[in-house]
């Protein structure tokens, strides 16, 4: 027991020596050596800590995150495409099926499905642009239709897009007849009457036998378009005022000034019938001016 008691003494003596003379030598430099012992010990753990808590494991994570986002990013890109894709595929089958009936009703027809993907506001008789050209066989005056009747013919031509004239101008000249009466005229459009979306059948005997409600078709003639192609429905009959000479107001079935999409005949039979009688030598590429003045 004293021997414990010494050595405690002992221990505490030193201990008292030790903490004076420490505090002598920090008085003396003016530095604290037990802040400085603190510090030289703790320092590496510091060290550790500050690596573990904000060092690489950190940065590498947050590079990791940027890289795993840019991949989402770019996962969720191409699901757009794919959605986008998906939705113009779907509505070129649904533009397909509506006119598949007209191919199979004239295997000789040779047709480009198109939509109309811009309208000239300047344009007074409704014209529009078509998303089918000269690399889908479209060429300068292809009769244009829809299921509901003919619309007009193809004016300009460029790779990916051609310019629709519609039946509403002026320019229009179709050869046409009555499907019940058989009396045969012109179909035109006119200043007076292109607003309200009608035609002008003229150049009508005088002794026909046209009624209102009646159907306008053409005829075939001229080679511009084929035969039988619904025109509009007659909705008025009256005389010329300067001449006297009978005409028909015709109502197209097709709304020319909003239709959205049409088919492109590119070839049929007796396409271009009057310039091949002229020159048997003639092709597509030259059927592309078969139009003439009298049938537009």
């Amino acid at each position: 027991m004293k021997e414990h008691s010494g050595n405690f003494s002992k221990i505490l003596t030193t201990t008292i020596i030790v903490l004076l003379v420490a505090a002598a030598v920090t008085a003396a430099l003016g530095k604290n050596i037990f802040v400085d012992f603190y510090t030289w010990i703790s320092a590496p753990f510091q060290q550790t800590a500050v690596s573990q808590s904000s060092g690489g494991e950190s940065e590498k994570s947050r590079e990791e995150l940027i890289n795993e986002n840019k991949a989402l990013q770019e996962e969720i890109n191409d699901l757009v495409s794919q959605v986008i894709d998906y939705d113009d595929l779907k509505k070129e089958n649904e533009i397909l099926r509506k006119y598949y009936g007209i191919k199979d009703d004239n295997p000789d027809y040779e047709i480009a499905v198109a939509t109309v993907i811009r309208r000239d506001p300047n344009d007074d008789f409704y014209g529009f642009t078509i998303d089918k050209g000269s690399r889908n066989g479209v060429s300068v005056n292809d009769p244009v239709i829809t299921t509901n009747g003919l619309v007009g013919w193809i004016s300009e031509v460029n790779v990916t897009t051609s310019k629709v004239t519609t039946l509403l101008s002026p320019e229009a000249k179709v050869g046409a007849m009555d499907q019940k009466s058989r009396d045969s005229g012109i179909a035109t459009g006119h200043i007076k009457l292109c607003d309200d979306g009608l035609l002008e059948l003229s150049v009508i005997s005088a002794d026909n036998k046209i009624k209102t409600n009646d159907i306008v078709i053409t005829t075939g003639v001229g080679g511009v378009y084929p035969p039988d192609i619904v025109i509009g429905k007659v909705t008025q009959l009256g005389y010329d005022d300067y001449d006297t000479t009978p005409y028909a107001v015709i109502k197209p079935y097709e709304d020319l000034k909003s239709v959205e999409d049409v088919v492109v005949i590119t070839k049929f039979e007796g396409q271009g019938v009057v310039e091949e009688a002229a020159d048997t030598s003639s092709d597509k590429s030259s059927d592309s001016d078969k139009a003439s003045d009298s049938d537009k």
